[in-house]
């Protein structure tokens, strides 16, 4: 079942589907994609299918400036993504196929976004982190590259001041998933994210993923970990 999804955050329209399994009133896991994702990748499609096959509802948006949401690219920052992702946390409490208890899924920027949200809001029963950053610093060196795809100042005069600087430590019930091959994050970043974790959490460096999970077989896998974690604490 399919339904789509509309809230606002900060006068933006934040675009969503929220996939359920069925009649009823399920456990939902909220995914958060990339710096330069949409919601209609084909990770989230299949994180999807397997999430409701699994007794999950899930939820894909756009953040602002992404996909099908209104806003512009240029205008990202770290606190805008994170007061989105709060305004759809807070929109689906009250959902009535939804029984109250959410789950946190985060990639790349995703996941960094998803760890702040995660550290104060108790309905987030468990959060698991993809390919995350413990830190946004390395992006000042790649300034250029994000500006020609579509990034502006405020993205970067933010990182400048050093707010959102570095990922909250203390996250509970943390599943960190990292490709020892990753490209873009290296995986002494998920490395660091479980060290600043807090019991109960669980790390996965692997074996010659890159840093989309590009292989069908590493994917799959992030996937099968990550719906184990989540069935731990429904």
């Amino acid at each position: 079942m399919l339904e789509p999804l509309l809230t606002w955050s900060e006068g933006e329209r934040l675009d969503g589907v929220l996939h359920l399994p069925g009649a009823g009133r399920w456990p939902c896991v909220i995914t958060a994609h990339g710096l330069l994702s949409a919601k209609a990748s084909d990770k989230y499609l299949l994180l999807a299918a397997r999430l409701t096959k699994a007794g999950f509802a899930c939820l894909r948006f756009d953040f602002r400036g992404c996909g099908e949401s209104s806003g512009q690219l240029k205008d990202t920052t770290v606190a805008g993504r994170i007061s989105d992702l709060k305004a759809v946390l807070s929109h689906l409490r009250d959902h009535p196929a939804l029984d109250e208890r959410f789950f946190l899924l985060g990639s790349s920027l995703g996941g960094y976004i998803a760890s702040f949200v995660a550290a104060e809001a108790p309905q987030v029963m468990a959060t698991a982190l993809w390919a995350t950053p413990v830190h946004l610093r390395d992006l000042q060196a790649r300034k250029e590259a994000l500006t020609a795809h579509g990034l502006g100042a405020a993205f970067f005069q933010e990182l400048a001041q050093g707010t959102f600087a570095e990922v909250p430590a203390g996250i509970p019930r943390c599943l960190i998933i990292h490709g020892e091959q990753d490209e873009l994050i290296p995986h002494r970043h998920g490395r660091a994210l479980y060290e600043q974790a807090k019991e109960p959490k669980a790390l996965e460096i692997m074996v010659g993923a890159d840093h989309r999970f590009s292989n069908l077989k590493h994917r799959e896998e992030a996937v099968r970990l990550s719906i184990a974690w989540f069935k731990r604490y429904v």
